[in-house]
């Protein structure tokens, strides 16, 4: 609810008028409603009723029945009004209070008034009433009564002739605690109690007004330990229970001793001042810095100052000192300060939620200053009611207004955060999904143009070879067998290419399977015996589609150097699994002249090479029986289970080769 420091666009002058108008005539006629109200509801609308506020105070420790009423007055009779404070450790004495009727009375009256500590009461010298013994034993009941001891005592007919007449109360020691005297009121009994009802109505409200400022309070300050970044939510806790605080009834029996209990309350309230304007700044006017400088200065001297005024026992209404004139002065223009501020707010924008803060705020000055006149400069116009609960309640009601308002914002910012949030992710998520898919499709298109160029590089240089020398052959005049022979390793070489293909899942047995039934009749032919010693090996991922193609042709180039140099006889194959299971060896080896020396490394070989590269394994060859007359050639592959993306490269290669 924060304001702009210029006006918004499109508050009118009729606008701002209006805001005016309501915040500062609807908290001017809220009081005067409050005013009647309590006026209604008070004694002066009960002519009958009588108020009893002057009269005479006399010590005295013996508890003797006074003077009968027409007799002289003591010297030491002191004349005070009511309502009395007693201060801590006051003596026990009587207060007396003679009155006059007009005429006899013939219906019950009732004499009402609220007193601590113990009190008896007497009529012309009668004993009337005693207050109730034993309350002493009973702390958890005196405890929790609110307000001081409220009595209503009935006053029989016979006892009210016409003439003067004199109340005697006398009222107990005080002791630790502070001793307190209503203004005591007396009349027909159907309205007295109508003034208890009113007096009951007055102080329910003042105590639900506590307890619903007390609970914001405490949900504030949880909420603000829950943020701690939000401390706007802690300080207006605060400010919420020191104006419970002060809203509470008085106790009969303050928590703590005097003037303990008098300084609490009096920092409460300058709290509640201080933090209020603060707040409001905060909330209608942040850019504003004089109303923090004056709610944090205030605060920095009234708290010592009044502390000190609470601690000595200063009086608010002793005029004759400085302290009341800054106290009052001091709290009126801190709230005429947070008042200006909302209605400044109210005039700028031109809302009606800012008119009715700046009409809260206005309640709470005119009650204050309304209640601390009549209480304290101008005492005993007529029978005041403490209506500063209105205040409170309506300041306290704007503060939980407008933080539900800032809290419903914040709940809603973040829920369209949350959504936008949600929003960009499935836009990017799409954006990648098709991404991926173009990704997917591309790889797909690459994978099957290498794997296309790869199988016309094959069929060039194995079966296109194969068949190109069939046809210079057969153009030669090569004989019929021979010429027969060519086109079956042809047939051989498609066919082998073919079972390379439909092996997808990197068995290495059925790709050896596939070589040994395509290329045994060939072995056979040209007298190779062969020996398969294969074990059990695990599925290969390097293997897995055109890599076992690879595997074919490193085999076939394997045997086709045992058939073309080795001179040998026999050709094993062999399968085992080494390296702890992380590698599976492939032996290939024959009973032939072995390698040769001085030789260079040819293109079968460089071939073999490549493609081992392209699968990641490791090749190698070495003589199977050194120094011997035929030593043999063994060629090895280690091909790691794991899959990877790249291999290490051959090592421990011999410097000479077979070309």
């Amino acid at each position: 609810m924060a304001e702009p420091g210029t006006p918004p666009r499109g508050v009118t002058r009729t606008g701002r008028l209006r805001a005016l108008l309501l915040g500062v005539l609807l908290p001017l006629l809220a009081l005067l409603g409050l005013h009647m109200l309590s006026l209604h509801l008070g004694p002066l609308n009960m002519p009958q009723v009588i108020r009893l506020v002057d009269g005479q105070w006399l010590e005295d420790r013996q508890g003797d029945p006074p003077l009968l009423p027409g007799q002289a007055m003591p010297e030491k009779a002191e004349a005070m009004q009511l309502p009395d404070l007693r201060v801590e450790g006051s003596e026990p004495g009587w207060y007396l209070l003679d009155f006059k009727l007009a005429e006899a009375v013939h219906e019950p009256w009732l004499v009402a008034f609220t007193h601590s500590p113990e009190l008896n009461l007497y009529l012309d010298g009668k004993l009337l009433a005693r207050s109730q013994q034993g309350l002493e034993l009973e702390p958890m009941y005196r405890g929790l009564r609110l307000g001081s001891s409220g009595v209503l005592i009935n006053v029989p007919p016979a006892m009210l002739e016409a003439g003067e007449h004199r109340l005697a109360l006398h009222l107990g020691a005080t002791g630790e605690q502070m001793g307190t005297m209503s203004v005591v009121q007396m009349g027909p009994a159907t309205q007295m109690r109508q003034l208890q009802k009113a007096r009951d109505f007055w102080q329910t409200a003042r105590l639900l007004t506590a307890l619903s400022a007390a609970l914001l309070g405490l949900f504030l300050l949880l909420v603000w330990l829950a943020l701690r970044q939000e401390w706007v939510y802690g300080i207006t806790g605060v400010y919420a229970l020191s104006a419970a605080l002060l809203l509470l009834p008085y106790l009969s029996v303050a928590p703590v001793p005097l003037p303990w209990w008098r300084m609490i309350l009096d920092a409460a309230d300058i709290l509640a001042r201080g933090l209020m304007l603060l707040l409001v700044v905060q909330w209608f006017a942040p850019g504003d810095s004089w109303g923090r400088r004056l709610a944090l200065g205030f605060m920095a001297v009234a708290l010592p100052l009044d502390l000190w005024a609470a601690y000595t026992g200063s009086s608010w209404g002793a005029f004759e000192n400085l302290w009341p004139w800054w106290a009052l002065g001091s709290r009126g223009i801190v709230m005429v300060g947070a008042w200006g501020v909302v209605l400044r707010a109210a005039v700028r924008s031109g809302l009606a939620s800012h008119s009715l803060a700046a009409a809260s705020l206005g309640l709470a000055f005119f009650c204050w200053a309304y209640v601390g006149y009549f209480a304290l400069i101008d005492e005993g116009t007529f029978p005041l009611v403490d209506i500063n609960v209105a205040g409170y309640a309506a300041v306290v009601g704007m503060a939980g207004y407008v933080l539900q308002r800032r809290f419903v914002s914040s709940l809603r910012a973040q829920a369209r955060s949350r959504q936008a949030l949600e929003e960009a992710l499935a836009a990017r998520s799409r954006e990648l999904e098709a991404r991926y898919q173009d990704l997917q499709r591309s790889e797909q298109l690459r994978v099957a143009a290498q794997e296309r160029e790869r199988l016309l590089q094959e069929m060039h240089d194995g079966l296109g070879s194969q068949l190109l020398m069939a046809k210079l052959g057969a153009r030669q005049g090569m004989d019929t067998d021979t010429l027969v022979a060519l086109l079956d390793d042809c047939i051989a070489e498609m066919r082998l290419t073919i079972d390379a293909m439909t092996v997808d899942d990197g068995d290495l047995g059925l790709l050896l399977a596939n070589v040994r039934h395509r290329l045994q009749d060939r072995l056979r032919s040209a007298g190779l015996q062969l020996e398969w010693q294969l074990q059990d090996t695990p599925h290969l991922p390097r293997l897995m589609g055109a890599q076992g193609r690879d595997l074919v042709r490193i085999v076939q180039e394997a045997l086709s150097n045992v058939l073309h140099h080795a001179q040998a006889s026999r050709v094993r194959f062999a399968t085992r699994v080494v390296d702890d299971g992380g590698t599976v060896l492939l032996s290939i080896g024959d009973d032939g002249k072995g390698l040769r020396r001085h030789a260079r490394e040819g293109q079968g070989l460089k071939g073999m090479r490549k493609r081992a590269e392209r699968i990641g394994a490791q090749i190698s060859w070495r003589e199977v029986d050194p120094g011997s007359e035929r030593p043999g050639c063994e060629v090895q592959l280690r091909i790691p289970v794991a899959p990877r993306a790249t291999a290490a490269p051959a090592e421990g290669d011999p410097a000479d080769r077979r070309t």
